[in-house]
């Protein structure tokens, strides 16, 4: 399709943006349900963050836009309204431009990673998880979405001991009846919500002994070819959830609260 006048735009902004994995899975929905709209990365730096959402309120040819690194939480100090999600979280990855020109922000991170999960014929409800990396944006998220889910226990591991108090901290306030750990345990369902295992260099996030235990195992950071952690645990016949497979399963989060897609 065309772009005419009438197209609108969903970017994705960041910095950098040439990782992205958003915009072919989104252009190919877009194309596929008749809607004229686009999917595009932009390079947005820090500075220009708010002038370039203050545009994005002014012109009606945007929907909104998807938030990646390092926005997350300056877009969310923006955004006028938050789901209560995105207020837990302080942070947002989602913005709609709504008809007032004003903006409203939200938090799929986590509802990805679960719907993922579950398309790889995973369970939540009622199992424990391990997040490495749980302080930081993806893995709070992630936190946070599980707890809704019903998972049963967390262990929430991060290098930064402030950071790790923290998000079990949040948990505890807002999902009380989850299990907070913060030991080294074995769990049904292991999440590296770190850039462990971007390069062959780096380590396995996980002792092998804890993927051997596990269910599903995760891992956040995409790519054209699996992470070691994916490729052991494929190995040993866990179900495994990928950067990208998270990445994919963005689409039904964000076009819900964009009002193009609707739950049966």
């Amino acid at each position: 399709m065309a772009i005419t006048g009438t197209t609108k735009l969903f970017p994705i902004i960041g910095r950098p943006v040439e990782g992205v994995y958003s915009p072919p899975a989104f252009n190919t929905w877009f194309k596929e349900n008749g809607f004229d709209i686009r999917m595009v990365p932009l390079d947005i730096a820090p500075e220009n963050l708010a002038a370039f959402l203050g545009l994005m309120c002014n012109s009606k040819t945007f929907l909104g836009c998807s938030v990646t690194y390092p926005h997350k939480q300056a877009a969310f100090r923006i955004a006028h309204r938050k789901t209560d999600r995105a207020a837990r979280l302080g942070a947002l990855n989602t913005v709609r431009r709504d008809a007032d020109s004003s903006l409203t922000g939200d938090a799929t991170d986590g509802l990805a990673l679960v719907a993922a999960i579950r398309a790889a014929g995973g369970d939540v409800e009622g199992r424990s998880a391990h997040i490495l990396g749980a302080g930081g944006g993806a893995g709070q998220a992630i936190a946070d979405a599980l707890c809704e889910a019903g998972v049963s226990k967390l262990i929430l591991k991060d290098i930064d001991a402030v950071r790790e108090a923290a998000v079990a901290a949040a948990v505890h306030m807002n999902w009380p009846r989850t299990e907070i750990v913060t030991a080294d345990e074995s769990a049904d369902i292991l999440i590296n919500a770190t850039t462990l295992g971007k390069t062959t260099r780096t380590s396995l996030p996980f002792r092998s002994e804890r993927i051997e235990e596990a269910e599903t195992v995760c891992d956040v950071i995409t790519g054209s070819a699996p992470t070691a952690l994916i490729s052991l645990a494929e190995g040993l016949g866990r179900k495994t959830v990928t950067g990208n497979d998270m990445g994919f399963n963005q689409l039904v989060p964000q076009l819900e609260f964009l009002g193009l897609l609707t739950r049966n």
